[in-house]
């Protein structure tokens, strides 16, 4: 295992996929986050995978250090001590140009298709349905592709709440069409 020994609490964070509104999903986890004891370092466990890896959260974030957090997956990117090391936006993008460029354009709509359905708060049974009869053979799974861009949908929404939240990271996405 490749989570960082560190002296934060843990705790597990489930359930998320019931919420069909983001303003509820917001409260949510600031409720949660407000509830925190202060100067305190928490790891939530907020996606279970199917090989059993986690994704998960740690608070505060590095940035603001109030309402953000990191977004981690375990042993998918390491550092050279091989502690997990945070996906970026732009490791997703990679991802997906890979798919892209390996997939036949209707199995790549449907991918897209997937992730709206992710942006738009359905469930992801929903959104893992679309794919089933498409091979999962080019980067990442898709299991691991709509997890994690919820997960960097959730973060926006909460850091850029006033603004655009979820819809910055999404029209990118979109873009690679």
């Amino acid at each position: 295992m490749t989570i960082r020994k560190d002296d934060s609490i843990e705790s597990t964070l489930l359930y998320i996929d019931t919420i069909r509104d983001r303003a509820k999903l917001r409260e949510r986890l600031l409720s949660i986050f407000i509830q925190e004891d202060c100067h305190t370092k928490l790891r939530y466990f907020v996606e279970i995978l199917s090989d059993g890896k986690r994704i998960y959260i740690e608070r505060p974030g590095r940035l603001n250090k109030g309402c953000d957090f990191a977004i981690y997956v375990e042993d998918l990117l390491l550092h050279k001590n091989n502690n997990d090391k945070c996906p970026k936006h732009s490791d997703l993008l990679e991802d997906l140009s890979a798919k892209k460029n390996n997939m036949t354009s209707n199995h790549y709509s449907l991918l897209l298709e997937a992730i709206e359905d992710i942006y738009n708060l359905n469930p992801y049974e929903n959104a893992i349905a679309r794919l089933k009869n498409i091979p999962d053979n080019i980067g990442w799974s898709f299991e691991l592709v709509l997890k994690l861009t919820r997960w960097f949908f959730i973060e926006q929404d909460i850091t850029y709440w006033a603004k655009s939240g979820r819809k910055m990271l999404y029209d990118v996405i979109m873009k690679t069409k």
